[in-house]
């Protein structure tokens, strides 16, 4: 986070916009000179600080991160050049505005998550029932109930408390499923997805500590968070652990990688599903490059989404 930094020169003070980065496990230190008095807008500042850092970045990017064949220097720079806009994009928004852009956000990832997995609300519905406003009566309860659960899931993968792990895994999905008929806890019977058998019942718990074990040994690993998260998201949704709501659990934990490591969050659109699942269903054969691919993709797209508003 950015803060203003005061300096005295032969008895003069002057006023720096101040900015730390982390490079090769030592704090980089960026700045832009304010004047002698503190402006009332900073926006101008902030622009220029945000240069500095991308251009810091992308210098030293073969230090930030592990280069690779699908997330080499080109596709990471272009991720990196919009994650740090949107960093100074929140850093120019009040408090309200905030607020409003994450509302906008979770109202569109539930809409596109839910239509992925069958839902038929209209966005319009999903933004009144997460708003509280007028609902029609056509609409049917547990969809409802999915929307309103959505929304109370959404603020734990956001927040400081939640840590990856089985334990919390089956919390969240219990909060997602509540009052929706849908057995919470790993999946009791095998499941079949597009005519492929996932994990095991008696294999899941196995699958998902292993899961985990990956997850805690890569996440130092200087891998780009959104391979990691894409790795996570691909393994977890192979494994398939509950009965029901496995792909909206996967892309929450997906964004809650993302948020992890200081990222804006990703979209997965409704109309692009099939995409989606072939590309997933590619790597489950062990062909990942379309589904890093197709990831690079969306997450250009849903933070370029973020960027736009307000218009």
């Amino acid at each position: 986070m950015p803060t203003i930094r005061r300096k005295f020169f032969r008895n003069k003070r002057y006023f720096y916009l101040e900015e730390q980065v982390r490079i090769d496990q030592k704090n980089k230190k960026i700045q832009v000179y304010l004047g002698k008095n503190i402006p009332n807008n900073l926006a101008r500042y902030r622009i220029k600080l945000a240069q500095k850092e991308r251009d810091l970045i992308i210098a030293n990017l073969p230090k930030l991160f592990i280069l690779e064949k699908i997330f080499n220097g080109e596709q990471i720079s272009k991720i990196e050049v919009l994650k740090t806009q949107f960093k100074y994009k929140l850093l120019g928004l009040s408090h309200f505005a905030t607020r409003q852009l994450w509302t906008r956000y979770a109202v569109q990832f539930i809409f596109e998550s839910n239509a992925i997995e069958g839902s038929k609300l209209s966005q319009s519905e999903v933004k009144a029932i997460v708003k509280n406003k007028y609902i029609k009566k056509t609409i049917a309860r547990k969809e409802i109930v999915e929307v309103k659960n959505s929304i109370k899931v959404f603020p734990v993968i956001r927040g400081t408390q939640f840590t990856l792990n089985q334990r919390q895994i089956i919390q969240l999905h219990k909060l997602l499923v509540r009052g929706l008929g849908i057995a919470s806890g790993y999946k009791k019977v095998d499941i079949i997805v597009n005519n492929k058998p996932t994990t095991p019942v008696g294999r899941v718990r196995q699958e998902m500590k292993m899961l985990l074990a990956w997850w805690n040994s890569n996440k130092t690993s200087q891998r780009h968070p959104l391979a990691l998260a894409a790795d996570f998201h691909q393994r977890f949704e192979r494994i398939h652990p509950f009965t029901d709501g496995n792909g909206r659990i996967g892309r929450l934990l997906f964004n809650w990688i993302l948020f992890y490591f200081g990222y804006p969050p990703i979209l997965f659109l409704y109309r692009n599903r099939q995409r989606y699942f072939n590309a997933l269903d590619q790597a489950d054969e062990g062909r990942k490059n379309k589904w890093y691919w197709y990831c690079i993709q969306v997450y250009k797209s849903s933070i370029n989404w973020l960027l736009e508003w307000p218009a």
